[in-house]
């Protein structure tokens, strides 16, 4: 007779304890049979099993899993009364459970349902064999077994728990739709706080990972109010995103914001909508660019907008770019620069600003691309323009920048440490001094001497003689002997323009200061640096951003297009702006920019952009870090050697 009632009635006048799980700390630690509604006993004892049952319990709650099966197998052997034997069957189906021998714990279980359908452990029984088929991945079978209980008159504690086996089973067996209504089922029947949060877990997975569209909709009709409709329409606003339909996606996001105000994703929900709001504001496919196309500058902003055009394709029909270069002339002005901004960033909509070149257009770019919350990446060498906000960048070669790549090989490849300074009197050669003096310093350097010249002269005997100490003994009339230089520096640092380089280093050998590394910028790489004799600048090292004859395919390959699309090759000024553009239309390509904070973040996270002009990442404040090109002249010949 399989009496819902007789498992009632058994519960009722059954003892009643709980068994806590703790983990092994030290020695023996009790652990807990399968977890239950109330652990029963028989109601009675009989005398001669009385012993065998005590220290059966008591094996089991100490954890000594295998003499509580074999106590209770001796009571098995024994042929006790129908309930105690449902009992023994029960426990040592259990601790095989515990012992993860589903296989095992199968036979225990299966015998009370077949053995003993009276017993009020026969519900629970099956329950349990349900699980261990579950475990044994035998779906179906688990499947059976726990839809087959779901019609008897069970507790709410066990409906609760057999229909969130069955949806486990759906899930496994790849039918989610299924899964969701029974564990939704399982809700309804107030499941302890453990379990609940288990079964809401599996809901929200199954919303926002393995329902369609149409799905989607169609359980929101049902469940438009509490859970889980706030993550069914937050689920539905991303898929919306997702496909495009930005209206509708804005729509259900916003309901959600409606309806849900204390939902776990509440917050991420107003990001959300504003990101939507954005989007529909923003056209992330197109990029502004400002140069100086007319004007005082308009021949580098000219040449500039070539580089930037082959880096887009967007004339290119093999590439089919969805590129939208919208171009502005900043005329060599800064206030057209500032318009230019406001224009590409309301009327245009672009996603985010390239250039321009020049200090002062810059500055004023920079200022209003900040207010506008519109990324802008600059090109200019103007120090302090990343300092005005988040949203501005900077992708030039900077003075900062080579100083940092020459005082690092010379020290760390070369092992200099004492350094000498001959710079020119105009701003740049004043800076460059100062970031060396200070970078070697940085390194634990010296600096044993600095000249400086007026950049008009071309004789440089006194400041060459000054650094050698040959001017406090060249008035020495005793002496019959040339006087010999005294130079305490490995390295002399000029930064200065290749003209005057070739001005410098032959006077430098007149008065033999010789066998000392030279040192230099960007304006020595020139092929007219090695015209005539170069004996004197054999072995002397600068740095620049870009090389013609760099080993690097990348920069060949870039030297090739260049050349065929305007039958010319390319400057330091196109490679830098081609490399400004291709970060650009790397990031938008990859769909990692939908917006403009998008844009922001992306190239804050980039690092080593492997770029024509070196690996490129941005800092903190926005500016660019390169891994500079470090030249040699070898044998007539201007090589890379890092």
């Amino acid at each position: 007779m399989r009496k819902s009632s007789i498992l009632t009635k058994w519960f009722k006048i059954s003892a009643f304890f709980c068994l806590i799980l703790t983990l092994f700390v030290a020695g023996c630690a009790r652990i807990p049979v399968v977890e239950r509604e109330k652990i029963l006993a028989p109601h009675e004892i009989p005398q001669e099993f009385r012993s065998t049952f005590n220290n059966a319990e008591m094996a089991l709650r100490e954890g000594w899993l295998d003499e509580a099966v074999n106590l209770y197998e001796d009571i098995l052997k024994q042929h006790p009364l129908e309930n105690l034997a449902a009992w023994s069957h029960f426990r040592i189906g259990e601790i095989y459970i515990i012992k993860g021998d589903f296989e095992e714990a199968v036979k225990f279980f299966d015998a009370i349902v077949e053995k003993f359908p009276d017993s009020p452990l026969y519900n629970e029984a099956r329950y349990q064999l349900a699980y261990c088929y579950f475990e044994l991945e035998r779906y179906g079978n688990s499947q059976k077994i726990a839809e087959r209980l779901l019609q008897e008159e069970i507790s709410s504690y066990w409906q609760s728990r057999t229909l969130t086996l069955v949806g486990d089973n759906c899930m496994e067996q790849e039918n989610p739709c299924d899964a969701f209504i029974y564990y939704m089922k399982a809700l309804k029947k107030r499941p302890d706080e453990k379990l609940s949060g288990n079964i809401k877990n599996k809901v929200v997975e199954i919303i926002n990972e393995m329902l369609s569209v149409e799905e989607l909709e169609e359980i929101c009709q049902t469940y438009w109010y509490g859970f889980p409709s706030g993550y069914i329409l937050y689920a539905l606003a991303k898929y919306n995103y997702q496909h495009h339909d930005i209206k509708k996606a804005e729509k259900n996001i916003s309901k959600f914001l409606f309806y849900h105000g204390g939902h776990p994703y509440y917050e991420e929900a107003k990001e959300f909508r504003q990101k939507l709001k954005e989007m529909e504001l923003t056209d992330q496919y197109a990029i502004g660019c400002i140069l100086p196309l007319t004007g005082r500058y308009a021949r580098y902003g000219n040449k500039a907008l070539e580089a930037i055009i082959l880096a887009t394709g967007i004339f290119d029909p093999e590439t089919k770019s969805p590129i939208k270069l919208i171009i502005e002339d900043s005329k060599s002005d800064p206030l057209a620069a500032r318009e230019a901004v406001i224009k590409l960033a309301t009327q245009d909509k672009v996603i985010g600003i390239l250039g321009p070149l020049g200090s002062t257009a810059a500055l004023e770019a920079a200022i209003e691309a900040q207010k506008l919350n519109v990324p802008i990446l600059t090109l200019t060498q103007y120090e302090g323009i990343t300092n005005l906000g988040d949203y501005i960048f900077r992708d030039f070669l900077t003075s900062e920048m080579q100083v940092r790549a020459l005082v690092k090989y010379s020290m760390q490849n070369l092992g200099m440490t004492r350094f000498a300074i001959l710079y020119p009197t105009d701003n740049y050669g004043i800076e460059m001094m100062n970031l060396f003096w200070d970078e070697v310093l940085c390194w634990g350097g010296e600096i044993k001497g600095v000249m400086s010249y007026n950049n008009k002269q071309t004789d440089f005997g006194k400041e060459i003689k000054a650094l050698a100490g040959l001017d406090s003994i060249e008035n020495d009339k005793k002496s019959k002997e040339k006087p010999k230089p005294i130079i305490d520096f490995d390295a002399l640092f000029i930064p200065d323009s290749y003209s005057r380089i070739k001005m410098i280093v032959p006077q430098l050998a007149f008065y033999d200061v010789t066998g000392i590394q030279l040192l230099g910028t960007s304006g020595w790489n020139s092929p007219e640096l090695l015209e005539g004799d170069t004996k004197h600048l054999e072995g002397a090292i600068f740095v620049d951003g870009f090389f013609q004859d760099s080993f690097s395919p990348a920069v060949r390959i870039f030297i090739d297009d260049f050349y065929v699309a305007y039958g010319r090759e390319p400057d330091d000024l196109e490679a830098l702006t081609y490399d400004a553009a291709s970060i650009l239309v790397n990031i938008i390509n990859e769909n990692r920019a939908e917006v403009r904070d998008d844009l922001k973040d992306s190239l804050f996270e980039l690092k080593d952009y492997p770029g024509i002009t070196g690996n490129t990442s941005f800092s903190e404040t926005g500016d660019a870090i390169k891994s500079l090109f470090v030249l040699m002249v070898k044998r007539g010949e201007i090589v890379q050697i890092n």
